[in-house]
């Protein structure tokens, strides 16, 4: 029997999944705070490249704080293994409130400067 079969017939056991690692989600919240660090490259750098990425910024941004919450609820309680995927899970969380935030109010002060 393979390894794989193995962990399967054990999470079908318990009655419970694969635990989360909040991995994907700190992965997530450093793609999105490295996209919007695009915009900062030289001219010599094609256009797509400077300025695609920021299309793309709030999904992911988004997409990293749902899940490091989803995460963070699934790793509730006294786990003492765990410390490690919670400090994921935040750092996850944070990068991508720092991802959303920035966009946000880059628009506010622009819209206050050209407005007033």
């Amino acid at each position: 029997m393979s390894f794989v079969k193995q962990e399967q017939e054990q999470e079908q056991e318990t009655g419970q999944g694969p635990r989360p690692s909040g991995l994907v989600p700190l992965v997530l919240g450093a793609v999105a705070v490295a996209m919007i660090g695009c915009l900062f490259l030289p001219e010599g750098f094609p256009a797509w490249l400077r300025f695609g990425p920021v299309y793309l910024v709030l999904p992911v941004a988004i997409l990293a704080v749902v899940l490091g919450l989803l995460d963070l609820r699934h790793l509730r309680g006294p786990q003492e293994d765990e410390g490690v995927a919670r400090r994921r899970a935040r750092l996850g969380v944070a990068l991508g409130t720092l991802a959303t935030a920035l966009p946000l109010a880059f628009v506010w002060f622009a819209a206050v400067l050209l407005g007033g």
